[in-house]
């Protein structure tokens, strides 16, 4: 089969698939064509392998730098690498079939090409493509991508390899042994992390044949291959200012004339070498966000390739460059469509901002009309109109006059989302929305308008299925293919046909068809007149079957044929225009409607297109009566191919039966009534002023109407009751009274189980966060504060349930005590004690006393601080020496000691927790206590006529927030609110509380009293504070008047009155005695909750210190056993090193010796080349010459005479290899090889100056032909010779640089040698330095325990009784002086102060004379004196103004001077206005470009390493938080600085006074103390 179409062109390629192919010619890739750009003249070409002949798809491309070739590999199993010649695009060579699948092609700078393979070998294979002939093959088993891997520009090219995953670079060379060849790995160089960004073009070979890379801080280095480093060549100004603070991204290389290209997204900078160094020639500001890569040619032109195959060439002014467009792009195709109605050959696409028509046979755009947001489209049928949808709902009408030219006729804004889909049919419109609701809009042509008819967005039933397309057609009629099925996704599949049509009475009726098969796309033909039959053709899900349906005018479905395709995978798509179009991901197959070879439609089909490799296309059409082919990939590509004759090639379908007269059953009918958008916006009236005060005439009516009928309904209730009458009438015997009545009950229920669930819902979030958090840990740390003090201590929090997984059973052993203690209980232990016993005799009676062995993870007692802090355990643990004994360690100490710590110290937490909420209790209740004493002192005050008190502001302990977890976790509503909405509920709260008010107890207890008038209980405090009542005669009768049982009551009043009065008085002393027991007893229970908060606080300092302790001792190990691990670690790399220096001092020697004897082989066939080039020159002179001895000055002329060429186009061994075998007589049968036009001009000038024109005339023919081949031979020879002399030369160079690797090699094996020798004399060190760590608890020395060894080298141990006898007694002796020296520094503050009063009294005297001698000197100015002297003539002045006008005249004057000087200060506004307007503009430009920088700022921002900043952040906190405890920690330094110096000078002088100073030891003492530490001691 040979399918081939003429492609016409493409809408975008693959812009990393850019290659060279020769010197000026550029080539670009997508999918199977490749797109030629000649770039000298613009010319563009197009290749396309879809044959046997031109080869099976393209799998991999790349083009040759030097010569005009290009290769790629086929896509099927066993492929051929082909090679094809450019511009006549015929085949070169052919490369043998393999069985790999090669992932990557590349030429070298001569006759190689280097090929990698796939998975899993990575195979690099390189060949000959001149002789067609594979040279090796070696597997590398490293994932090699596209541009991994690079070549050096020799003739024995280096190849370069890099492998990603392990972050380093293989360099390889070619080796020949005999007729053997292969590759032998020369070095290895790790790169590491900082070429992670950059991986795709981060390195590249130099003019020099130096390998360079750059890394993602855009840092250049070039690579030592000898001695396996990465060496810094130039670095730009922001790494060396930041260093590892700037933010990483990729960065490209690319090596264009004699210097480097570096390249990022912002800009690139080109460097060459000067002096020696690396400089910045030229840079390009421009942003490179859209550049794929650079890539050069042998002119020396760089290019740019962008998105979408962009071309853009670089272009230098002064010292900056600019890409110039060269060779433009296309856009994304969203979709297409193709138009009847013009003559010219065009299509019709759509982008994401507008729409264009685009010329089939050249691809050029014809017009384009613009608009935002774009999404989908669809054109008439018959007529130049296009519908356009957006994304925020508009929908637009164009029509296109001419290809040329496209106007805007109409917009219609929905109010509906964002349009998905569209079909456009005569004057109906519809559309689907992102809600999936369809839209129907109708079309008026005259004059063109649009309007939204109705709506289908409120059909529940629509919204639970899933719609997979629609289609419009006559009548109009919807079609909407649905799956029942709502979870599936786009495409999906169909198994009901929905029918929507719509009546002129309003009427959407709905049919729905089940149909025989689920399909996957479906296309109808439009009929040719109107209310005709219909044809639907459909694909059969996951087959090659389509089936033809018929909507007949009976609107029935008829299912009338079912043909299988001869597809080889499942059709995908489907489109019908002339003939039937389908697709699939195996290709494009076109079925014939009318074929001579069937009569019936469809049976005849051909592959249009066939693919290799699996494609998916979105559409595809065949137009103009199947000459063009157009094709949409899901890739938004849209390419145009002139299609061939379609006669040939042809297969055959199958037919597959049918059922007769088959018409797909009805399942359900549906017809609603519908409002269309015309009848909803004629609702809308407009009111006038008369209208709406006619309305509120009407509302004021109904008002007094209801106030009168309101009267009417009182008056009826007052007189018949609610039983009879209007109300019982009216209000009783309604249904809609009860109807409203049971809704309102029902709203209530529903707000109130609203409320219900919204306080579930707070209170379920407030419970999942508290659990949440407090998930893993028993307790938060929350503390437990001191009242009325600063005192305070956490609990130790813990973790709810251990991790086990720690406990590894490779790693953890010795279980045995955990076991022991978990089986055997502590009274078993006592009886059986498994420690041996150890006794001591103790005087006479020899008494036993019984000590155990303890173990240090096994407590026996009742406390594990006493048994952590037990002297047998404060001692280093030497034995513990491995990794694995320190996890050990660190497991059992978690688990064993510091676990059961914490709990025990949080008992006391939770004792001392509670005794703090019983405090706070007794504390209220003594507040309560105290209020009711204070009230009934002022109580008692006022009924003695005494002044009453304002009682003091008690003091009301409360728990602190952070002292309770309810209130550490306590979740506010309003950071519940985000999840619950519900509306809380309006709650009467009036009778609500009257209802709780019955059933408080203090309710009835207050009504019993009052109905008992208070006899229950009569106390005395209460009595007293009652008044006796006075007699009535008081008021009424005078002293005098009185009569004698009028005197005896009014005595006996006056006795009661004293006896109340000293009762009060002694209510009132006990009240005070009360208070201050009261008083007494708050500040004893506060005291005693503040004490044992103290104690706790200081054991808990103890217990952080015990666990302190023991973290530095594992932490010390650790510290030992990881520099002694990396100490090893080191020692271990430096010996790899070393060993590996020695196989590649090896490989080097033997790789030196095989060039060394093919150099000796190189200068033999030169030695021999240079005998048989003299055995010519002889050959000629000695016997052909004798033959010709009239002429032999001429023909030694003719002999010696060559083309005038210049010396560098024979500037390789290849070519002159390529052209002594052109001259050789004995011509070999073998592809030619291409030359440059250079070497041809040479041929025809050789071949010119042997024709017999040249011949003089004494020299006959057959002498002449043998000249000409004697000359001929000597051209050959010559040339053999300079190709022989340019392999010597190259030989020389490569061995010199196998010498000078060698010597690099030497050093660095040297240098290994010695880093070997001084880390094992550090390991060694290492290993005899044991850090000690002491621990003294008593105070007299602090010693910090985080210290370093150092620190400790001056020190010396001495018994801890010597060092208390010392200390008591110069406590005793310095006592005394202290209490002296106290004595004499308050005399001291004493003197210091009267002093100070003295000198304050004497500033104070100075101070006032000052002050008196200023004022007396005050003087009074001139001015004021003056006005003193002429008080007669300053007042005459004054009385001038007076006069009549005279202060009109001055206003006058002065509002002239005002107005001169007001203009002058509008000019000067004036100017200052322009000068404001200049700035604003300013402002602006200013504004645009921080707008570009932030852009700039914000892309930088998203290129950020967060963790690294991260990281930095946090360390920039912990330094903080050091300088600040360092800071605290010299304030209370610099507060007692002055008390500990007193207290050191009298500990000093009382040393020096009474004890001597201890000296060293004497010399018997054992064992001797070192000579350098007893003159270290002061």
């Amino acid at each position: 089969m040979n399918i081939s179409s003429t492609i016409c062109w493409c809408n975008k390629y693959e812009s990393s698939s850019i290659q060279n192919v020769g010197p000026n010619v550029l080539g670009l890739r997508q999918g199977n064509l490749i797109k030629f750009i000649q770039m000298s003249t613009g010319a563009v070409s197009y290749f396309r392998a879809e044959t046997v002949s031109t080869g099976l798809y393209i799998n991999n491309f790349t083009g040759h730098n030097r010569f005009p070739l290009f290769a790629f590999d086929e896509t099927v199993l066993s492929p051929q690498i082909l090679i094809y010649k450019y511009p006549e695009l015929t085949r070169f060579a052919s490369l043998p079939k393999s069985a790999l699948t090669y992932t990557m092609l590349k030429f070298s700078e001569l006759d190689l090409l280097i090929a990698v393979g796939g998975s899993p070998n990575y195979s690099i294979c390189v060949f000959n493509f001149r002789t067609s002939t594979k040279i090796l093959e070696h597997p590398t088993f490293i994932v090699t991508k596209l541009f991994s891997l690079v070549l050096s520009n020799g003739n024995s090219p280096a190849i370069v390899q890099y492998d990603k995953k392990d972050m380093r670079i293989l360099c390889y060379e070619m080796c020949f042994i005999e007729k053997d060849a292969y590759l032998h790995q020369v070095s290895e160089v790790e790169m590491g992390k900082n070429y992670v960004k950059s991986a795709n073009h981060f390195m590249c070979f130099g003019d020099d044949n130096g390998l360079y890379v750059v890394n993602d801080f855009g840092e250049f280095s070039q690579i030592d291959i000898a001695c396996f480093a990465v060496k810094s060549r130039w670095a730009p100004t922001y790494v060396n200012e930041h260093g590892s603070e700037m933010i990483t991204r990729a960065h490209a290389l690319t090596a264009y004339k004699m210097g480097f290209l570096i390249a990022n997204i912002s800009s690139a900078i080109y460097i060459k070498k000067k002096s020696g160094n690396f400089t910045v020639e030229w840079t390009i500001d421009q942003g490179l966000r859209q550049v794929e890569l650079f890539i050069t040619n042998q002119n020396g032109e760089l290019y740019a390739s962008r998105e979408f195959g962009d071309i853009a060439q670089v272009v230098l002014e002064e010292n900056n460059g600019k890409l110039v467009q060269v060779a433009a792009s296309g856009k994304s195709v969203l979709a297409f469509r193709t138009f009847t109605c013009f003559k010219e050959e065009c299509v019709l696409v759509l982008y994401n901002d507008g729409v264009a028509i685009i010329d089939l046979p050249y691809g050029k755009t014809l017009s384009e009309v613009n608009i935002p947001m774009t999404c989908a489209f669809c054109s008439h049928r018959n007529n130049p109109y296009v519908i356009v949808g957006t994304v925020d709902g508009n929908l637009v009408l164009i029509n296109f006059e001419k290809p040329t030219v496209g106007n805007i006729v109409y917009q219609l804004q929905c109010d509906t989302p964002a349009v998905l889909a569209i079909d456009y049919h005569d004057n109906c419109i519809v559309f689907q929305d992102q809600a999936k609701g369809f839209n129907i809009v109708n079309v008026e042509y005259r004059p063109i308008k649009m309007s939204q008819y109705f709506a289908i967005s409120n059909d529940q039933v629509l919204r639970q299925v899933f719609v997979q397309s629609f289609l419009l057609v006559e009548g109009p009629r919807l079609l909407v293919m649905i799956s029942r099925d709502k979870t599936l996704k786009t495409p999906g599949h169909a198994e009901e046909m929905w029918i929507y049509n719509w009546t002129k009475d309003r009427r959407l009726h709905r049919r729905e068809l089940t149909l025989p098969n689920s399909y996957v796309s479906f296309f109808v033909q439009p009929p040719m007149g109107r209310w005709v039959t219909i044809e639907i053709i459909g694909v059969v899900k996951d087959s090659t079957i389509f089936d033809q349906f018929v909507l007949n005018e009976n609107s029935e479905l008829q299912w009338i044929a079912s043909i299988r395709s001869a597809h080889y995978g499942h059709i995908t798509g489907l489109g019908l225009t002339k003939h039937l179009l389908t697709w699939g991901v195996d290709g494009v197959m076109v079925h014939f409607r009318q074929h001579k070879r069937s009569k019936k439609p469809f049976m005849m089909s051909r592959f249009v297109t066939l693919h290799f490799a699996p494609q998916c296309l979105l559409r595809a059409r065949e137009c103009y009566n199947s000459k063009y082919l157009i094709v949409q990939s899901a890739d938004y590509v849209l390419w145009v191919a002139r299609l061939p004759s379609l006669a040939d090639n042809v297969r055959e379908n199958e037919e597959l039966p049918v059922p007769e007269r088959y018409v797909v059953p009805q399942t359900k009918m549906v017809s609603v009534l519908f409002v269309p958008h015309s009848v909803k916006m004629e609702v809308r009236e407009e009111f006038t002023p008369a209208d709406l005060l006619k309305r509120d005439r009407i509302r004021n009516m109904i008002q007094d109407f209801s106030a009168k009928v309101t009267a009417l309904i009182d008056y009826d209730i007052s007189v018949t009751g609610k039983s009879k009458g209007i109300f019982k009438k009216f209000c009783y015997h309604y249904k809609w009274l009860e109807a409203l009545t049971e809704e309102a009950h029902k709203l209530c229920a529903l707000e109130r189980e609203s409320l219900m669930l919204a306080i579930k819902d707070q209170c379920r979030i407030r419970d999942w966060i508290m659990k949440f958090v407090t998930r893993d840990a028993i307790s938060i740390n929350y503390k437990v504060r001191s009242i009325s003090a600063e005192a305070n201590f956490e609990s130790f929090s813990l973790v709810r349930k251990p991790n086990m997984m720690v406990f590894d059973k490779y790693r953890f052993y010795d279980l045995e005590d955990h076991m022991r203690l978990s089986v055997m209980s502590m009274d078993e232990m006592d009886e059986e004690p498994p420690y041996p016993e150890i006794l001591d005799e103790q005087g006479e009676a020899g008494i036993k006393k019984v000590t155990r062995d303890l173990k240090l993870y096994v407590v026996e007692g009742p406390s594990v601080y006493d048994h952590i802090m037990a002297p047998q355990f404060q001692l280093q643990n030497i034995g513990t020496v491995t990794s694995n004994q320190i996890f050990n360690d660190n497991c059992k100490f978690s688990y064993y000691l510091a676990d059961p710590l914490k709990q025990e110290f949080n008992k006391h937490f939770h004792e001392a927790q509670q005794l703090k909420r019983e405090t706070i209790d007794n504390v209220l209740n003594t507040n309560v206590v105290l209020a009711k004493i204070y009230d009934n002192m002022n109580i008692m005050l006022r009924l003695l006529r005494m002044d009453t008190f304002q009682p003091p502001e008690l003091t009301a302990p409360s728990l602190a927030k952070d002292e309770v977890i309810k209130c550490i976790m306590e979740v506010d509503d309003s950071e519940v609110k985000a999840i619950n909405r519900r509306r809380r509920k309006t709650i009467d709260t009036g009778g609500k509380r009257g209802r709780l008010l019955l059933w408080s107890v203090e309710f009835w207890a207050r009504a019993l009293i009052v109905m008992m008038d208070g006899v229950i209980e009569k106390l005395w405090e209460e009595e007293i504070k009652k008044d006796i009542p006075i007699p009535e005669f008081v008021f009424k009768k005078q002293p005098h008047e009185y009569s004698l049982e009028d005197q005896k009551v009014y005595r006996a009043y006056e006795e009661a009155v004293s006896h109340l009065e000293d009762d009060r008085r002694k209510y009132l002393r006990i009240l005070h005695e009360n208070e201050g027991k009261t008083l007494q007893l708050k500040t004893k229970q506060i005291l005693k909750l503040n004490q044992r908060v103290s104690e706790l606080m200081l054991l808990k300092l103890k217990y952080d210190f015990a666990l302190t302790q023991n973290l530095v001792r594992m932490l010390n190990l650790k510290t030992i056993n990881h520099v002694r691990d990396k100490l090893r670690e080191k020692i271990n790399g430096f010996r790899s090193d070393y060993n590996k220096l020695n196989d590649y001092i090896k490989k080097y020697s033997y790789l030196l010796e095989f060039w060394e004897a093919t150099m000796a082989d190189v200068r033999t066939r030169l030695e021999a080349q240079q005998a048989r080039d003299r055995a010519l020159e002889r050959q000629f002179r000695g016997n052909y010459l004798n033959t010709v001895p009239h002429a032999s000055h001429e023909m030694t002329k003719l002999f010696k005479k060559r083309p005038k060429l210049s010396n560098k186009l024979f500037s390789t061994s290849l070519i002159c290899s390529e052209v002594a075998h052109k001259l050789s007589p004995k011509q070999t049968n073998r592809t030619p090889f291409p030359m440059p036009k250079e070497i041809n001009d040479f041929l025809a000038f050789v071949a010119e100056n042997d024709a017999v024109k040249h011949c003089p005339p004494q020299v006959d023919a057959k002498s002449w032909d043998v000249f000409v081949k004697l000359r001929r031979q000597k051209i050959e020879s010559e040339l053999r010779l300079k190709g022989i002399g340019y392999q010597l030369i190259d030989s020389q160079t490569y061995m010199n640089n196998l010498t000078n690797d060698i010597a690099s090699l030497k050093e660095s094996k040297a240098q290994t040698q010695k880093n070997i020798d001084d880390t094992i004399q550090q390991y060694l060190e290492a290993m005899r330095n044991m850090t000690l760590q002491l621990t003294l608890t008593l105070g007299q020395v602090e010693v910090d325990i985080r210290g370093t060894p150092k620190s400790m080298e001056n020190c010396v141990l001495m018994h801890v009784d010597d060092i208390n006898d010392v200390n008591r007694m110069i406590k005793d002796a310095g006592l005394k002086k202290i209490k002296a020296m106290q004595r004499v520094a308050v005399f001291r503050r004493q003197v210091i102060f009267k002093e100070w009063e003295h000198k304050l009294y004497k500033a104070n005297i100075a101070y006032l004379k000052y002050m008196l001698d200023a004022i007396e000197k005050c003087k009074v100015t001139i001015e004021f004196l003056n006005i003193l002297r002429n008080w007669d003539k300053i007042k005459a002045e004054r009385q001038k103004y007076m006069v009549a006008g005279a202060i009109e005249r001055i206003m006058e004057q002065k509002m002239s001077i005002y107005r001169k000087q007001i203009e002058r200060i509008n000019i000067k506004i004036d100017s200052v206005k322009e000068k404001t307007l200049d700035i604003k503009r300013r402002n602006h430009l200013i504004d645009a470009k921080i707008e570009r920088l932030k852009i700039d700022v914000a892309f930088q921002n998203s290129q950020r390493d967060i963790m690294m900043e991260q990281r930095r952040d946090r360390e920039q906190r912990e330094r903080m938080e050091q300088i600040k405890t360092h800071r605290q920690l010299l304030d209370n330094v610099r507060k007692h600085y002055a008390h500990v110096l007193e207290l050191q000078t009298i500990l000093e002088l009382l040393r020096l006074r009474t004890y001597p100073t201890l000296g060293p030891p004497l010399p018997q003492c054992h064992p001797p103390v070192p000579e350098y530490i007893v003159n270290s001691v002061p």
